[in-house]
């Protein structure tokens, strides 16, 4: 168990790190394209059709890369009030539920992202001079990478719940708490 959990740790390093880069690689395409549409709308008196797609476009690869560096940490936006009420052993396992809930809703969502891919309804762009199934790739494939860092959490969980080490899940939900 322990050289898959580390593994498993390597991947999901991995993993975060190529969100990362495609996160701010999709913030700097963003911001760049803006400013070239403001620059060309109100310098150069014209417009640049293409802009506003782009940047949608890239915001929707920001928004899944970013979804990806945020369950790497696990520091997503959570409600803790009923899990911190049990005792220990239970609110491990609650955890581990809640994770596994989440591995399941993205596995879904990875799947028919992927339909939605292979299906009829990808349109072409004649502004950017590409199919949509580009922009529509970020939801399957950010699913696929937040199900992988998902498996790393629920590996080390249960790893650290055969050794006895609860304690890692006392700080769940506190304030002062970081659950990686």
């Amino acid at each position: 168990m322990g050289t898959l959990v580390t593994f498993m740790r390597a991947v999901s390093s991995l993993i975060e790190m190529v969100a990362r880069v495609a996160a701010i690689i999709s913030v700097a395409v963003v911001l760049t394209v803006m400013c070239s549409q403001v620059f060309a709308r109100y310098v150069m008196n014209s417009s640049l059709q293409w802009s506003e797609e782009a940047s949608i476009w890239a915001m929707i690869w920001m928004v899944f890369m970013g979804s990806t560096i945020v369950l790497s940490k696990w520091e997503h936006i959570y409600i803790p009030t009923v899990v911190t009420l049990f005792p220990l052993r239970v609110k491990a396992a609650l955890i581990l539920f809640s994770r596994l809930l989440a591995a399941v809703f993205l596995v879904v969502l990875a799947y028919y992202g992927f339909d939605v891919i292979a299906g009829p309804a990808n349109a072409f762009s004649h502004n950017i001079g590409l199919s949509t199934a580009w922009a529509k790739a970020a939801i399957p494939v950010g699913s696929v990478m937040m199900v992988i860092v998902i498996v790393a959490h629920v590996l080390d969980d249960i790893a650290a719940i055969l050794n006895g080490d609860l304690e890692r899940f006392a700080a769940y939900g506190t304030f002062e708490g970081q659950d990686a």
